[in-house]
């Protein structure tokens, strides 16, 4: 069980945060666990729902970028409720597992570019040791994207991280509040769920 217990979704009359919890069905990502305990304050789950629709569905920095940086956050702060979800405009940009594989090791892949290691170089920084940042990255990092994209990017991945570390002390699991949708999880997981 979660540590905070889930709001039950068929609750919830609000229509705008029942929409909400409706997204979270058909998308995944977040997923309907994580919005459920958002669920308790209605004034944090619409905060949090419009700034994922407007940063990461959204904004001015291509998706699979962003997605990228999001997995490797939760890959490595070792949430595994995280790390096991994936973005359908992720797939559809034409992210394939075979990256998500490699983003922890991304120095060494052979299927990002640079434009990607320098954005997961730069997550790393945020999320493990600023000093990281240094001059090199910058001009990689300028090389890459616009000033734009960056504050998008780094406000980003501020954000999944906060929120991915947060719910990794929730011990929230997949299917918690029913495997009726598979929505927005990695093949693993969803096929663990279909047993």
């Amino acid at each position: 069980m979660p540590r905070i217990s889930y709001v039950r979704p068929e609750d919830v009359t609000e229509p705008d945060l029942a929409r909400i919890l409706d997204d979270s069905r058909t998308f995944g990502t977040p997923r309907l666990e994580s919005q459920s305990i958002r669920a308790h304050v209605p004034a944090v789950l619409r905060t949090f729902a419009d700034s994922w629709q407007r940063v990461f569905r959204e904004g001015v920095l291509d998706h699979s970028v962003k997605e990228l940086a999001r997995v490797f956050i939760a890959k490595s702060l070792e949430c595994g409720y995280c790390a096991g979800q994936r973005s359908h405009l992720g797939a559809e940009a034409g992210l394939s597992e075979r990256e998500f594989d490699e983003v922890i090791e991304f120095r060494d892949s052979t299927v990002l570019g640079d434009r990607e290691k320098a954005a997961l170089q730069w997550a790393e920084a945020i999320a493990w040791d600023a000093n990281l940042a240094d001059d090199e990255l910058w001009t990689e990092l300028h090389k890459h994207f616009t000033e734009p994209e960056l504050v998008e990017l780094g406000y980003f991945i501020g954000l999944t991280m906060g929120q991915q570390k947060f719910l990794k002390t929730l011990n929230l699991q997949h299917g918690d509040l029913g495997a009726g949708t598979l929505a927005g999880l990695a093949p693993e997981v969803a096929e663990s769920l279909r047993k």
